[in-house]
């Protein structure tokens, strides 16, 4: 919502909100500007530290890959898009599903797998967390595959 604020002719302000308009006295404009600050900034730690919690549930996740099978890593690597793969990779601790997926790719694609991996390598938290998004059915998938196939195996 756009806000404006001008002065009228007797000198007060006019604030306007979209199709709402209010007269008010210089002081208490200021005060006004205040509390939206504040709460502005309330608003942002909070969504910063909730940004924070996805960026380390999808970062468990991440590394939770590394135990996948290869054939169902082999199954998986097709349906996810380049910047999906490249933030499951960089949120993973360490570097073992990086070398993981290499393994389990072509040589062209392995190749162009490290091609995108060095391209984008300004992921923000927040498209991280996008893609994460993206990617969890896949991954859920993955899971409920590797849990049929221990079940096999017993």
């Amino acid at each position: 919502m756009e806000i404006t604020a001008k002065r009228d002719n007797d000198g007060l302000y006019i604030l306007e909100t979209g199709p709402v308009f209010f007269e008010l006295p210089e002081d208490a404009l200021e005060t006004l500007q205040k509390v939206v600050s504040q709460r502005l900034g309330q608003a942002t730690s909070s969504s910063a530290e909730s940004l924070n919690r996805k960026v380390a549930t999808y970062r468990n996740l991440a590394t939770k890959m590394i135990t996948v099978d290869d054939r169902i890593l082999q199954s998986f690597l097709p349906q996810a898009t380049p910047e999906q793969l490249v933030t499951l990779v960089r949120l993973a601790e360490g570097e073992r599903l990086f070398h993981k997926i290499m393994r389990n790719m072509s040589r062209q694609n392995g190749q162009q797998f490290q091609q995108d991996y060095q391209d984008l390598n300004k992921i923000t938290e927040h498209q991280a967390c996008l893609y994460m998004e993206q990617i969890v059915p896949l991954i859920k998938k993955a899971a409920q595959e590797q849990k049929e196939m221990a079940g096999q195996s017993s």
